[in-house]
């Protein structure tokens, strides 16, 4: 079977972009070890990531497809979380005020310092008040 030939460029595209996101995890992995920071080596990729998006390091459009490919599975990525929850159910079941608490705290301080971001990265990049 014979791919056209824009399949096959599209197929290298994809894995290429695969590789350049696992490159990033693996390199913020090795900084978080190597530093020795109390810190989420997915969270410092992401931030990584961000910066070479944003210095035009990356095109986004190199790394479109195989994001649009991950977001359209990212439910199956939550299949561990249930199957945990259901696994530890006793546990949280004891705790379950104190979570439930923690859960609606979080979110609302993640919604206000979003919100908060936001306003500054848009004062900063001058597209605030535009209409």
């Amino acid at each position: 079977m014979k791919l056209p030939r824009a399949g096959l460029k599209k197929a290298v595209r994809i894995t290429a972009s695969f590789f350049i996101l696992l490159l990033i995890q693996f390199l913020s992995e090795k900084i978080i070890h190597f530093s020795g920071l109390n810190f989420p080596s997915t969270i410092l990729g992401m931030i990584i990531f961000a910066l070479l998006l944003n210095f035009k390091i990356i095109p986004v459009k190199f790394v479109k497809e195989i994001c649009t490919i991950f977001i359209s599975i990212l439910p199956a990525l939550f299949v561990p979380l249930f199957v945990g929850i259901t696994v530890y159910y006793n546990l949280i079941k004891e705790d379950l005020a104190g979570i439930l608490a923690v859960i609606v705290l979080t979110t609302f301080i993640t919604m206000v310092l979003t919100a908060i971001f936001t306003d500054k990265m848009m004062e900063w990049t001058g597209k605030k008040n535009v209409r």
